[in-house]
């Protein structure tokens, strides 16, 4: 029991630093230093406990957070890319539609219209 609490301390402090770093360019290894675990390591405990891959965290914290900036705000897509992390609009564009299923502005028009 004792191990399991250890670990979720941990994999909370991996979600913890992304949380507080996702707009910034962060990988694997950047979170592995941060909570003091080799890159192997932390990807082995995180599947582990959540199920998901760090990097996997990583997008879905920028993508939940493009996708609350899409509706509160009228920043282009280009700057919510930037702002939540992203270097390369093609890539934010591919994550987007591979969750949402369609790209960023057509997702932001069909919330606003349903709204």
């Amino acid at each position: 029991m004792k191990k399991q609490f250890g670990s979720y301390t941990h994999v909370k402090a991996v979600l913890q630093f992304i949380a507080a770093h996702y707009h910034q360019s962060i990988s694997l290894c950047d979170v592995a230093k941060a909570v003091g675990y080799s890159p192997a390591y932390l990807t082995d405990l995180v599947r582990r406990e959540t199920g998901q891959t760090v990097n996997q965290w990583i997008i879905e914290h920028r993508l939940t957070q493009a996708s609350r900036l899409l509706l509160e705000t009228n920043q282009t897509v280009s700057q919510i890319a930037e702002t939540v992390g992203y270097q390369h609009i093609n890539y934010f564009f591919r994550q987007f539609r591979h969750r949402y299923g369609t790209t960023p502005q057509i997702w932001r028009e069909s919330q606003r219209n349903s709204s």
